[in-house]
C-alpha cells in the first residue's frame, strides 16, 4: 500500500470516529434539575396522553391536603370538548406529570375506561369498565363526585347514573348513604375546595 493510500485511509477512519461520537448523548458534568414534565415519580404509573393543564374544559383531580384532611375536588383545566365522553375520557387519564409533581391524584383506578356516555332528558348514564369495583370506603366517594362533578361541566346534564358494564348499582353519596337513584353535584358537599378567601371575622363591637 502506498503511503498516500494509507494517510487517505487514516483520515477516513479518523472522521468516522468522529461522526459516531457526536451521535452519542453526552453526559452531564454536573448535576441539573430536571423539568417537572419529565419528572417520573417511581411506583407511579403516568399516561403521558392526560394532556396538557391548559383550555377551558375542567375535570376534577383531588387536590394536596394536609396530613389528616380530607381530600378536596379541584378543577382542572383540560384542552377537549366540553363533551360528557371528552371531560370523562379526560378525567380517566388521569393527573399529567406536572400535577403529579404538585401532588394532585385521582381516586379513580388504573386502566378505568368509559365504556359510553348517554345524556337523557338531563340525566347522563356513565358506563364504566369494573376497575372502580376496586374501591372501598372513602375512596368510592371520591371516585364518585370525580365523575359526578366532572361530567356536570357538561352542557345539560344535571344528573349522573353511574353504571358498570351495563349494570346498575347502588352509590354512597358524601354522607355514606347507599343511593340508587342519579347522583348530582349536591350528594357530595363540600367536596370542592373553595376558591373564595376566608370572610374576615366580624370585630366585636367595642363598649363605650
Amino acid at each position: 500500500m502506498s503511503r498516500a493510500r494509507r494517510v487517505v485511509t487514516a483520515s477516513s477512519v479518523a472522521l468516522a470516529g468522529l461522526l459516531l461520537g457526536a451521535c452519542g448523548i453526552a453526559s452531564d458534568e454536573s448535576p441539573r434539575d430536571v423539568p417537572p414534565a419529565d419528572q417520573l415519580q417511581l411506583g407511579v404509573n403516568i399516561d403521558r396522553g392526560a394532556g396538557d393543564t391548559r383550555g377551558s374544559s375542567r375535570i376534577y383531580l383531588l387536590a394536596p391536603t394536609a396530613s389528616g384532611q380530607s381530600p378536596q375536588l379541584q378543577p382542572v383545566a383540560r384542552d377537549v370538548e366540553e363533551s360528557p365522553a371528552a371531560l370523562l375520557d379526560a378525567l380517566f387519564s388521569g393527573p399529567n406529570a406536572t400535577e403529579l409533581a404538585d401532588q394532585y391524584r385521582s381516586a379513580l383506578p388504573d386502566g378505568t375506561t368509559l365504556r359510553s356516555a348517554q345524556l337523557l332528558r338531563g340525566v347522563l348514564v356513565v358506563d364504566v369498565s369494573p376497575e372502580v369495583l376496586q374501591l372501598s370506603g372513602d375512596d368510592v366517594v371520591d371516585a364518585l363526585a370525580q365523575v359526578v362533578f366532572t361530567a356536570s361541566e357538561a352542557q345539560g346534564v344535571r344528573a349522573v347514573r353511574v353504571l358498570v358494564d351495563g349494570n346498575p348499582r347502588q352509590w354512597p353519596t358524601g354522607n355514606g348513604e347507599l343511593r340508587d337513584a342519579p347522583l348530582t353535584v349536591y350528594d357530595f358537599p363540600g367536596k370542592v375546595a373553595s376558591a373564595q378567601p376566608a370572610y374576615p371575622a366580624i370585630p366585636t363591637p367595642t363598649t363605650p
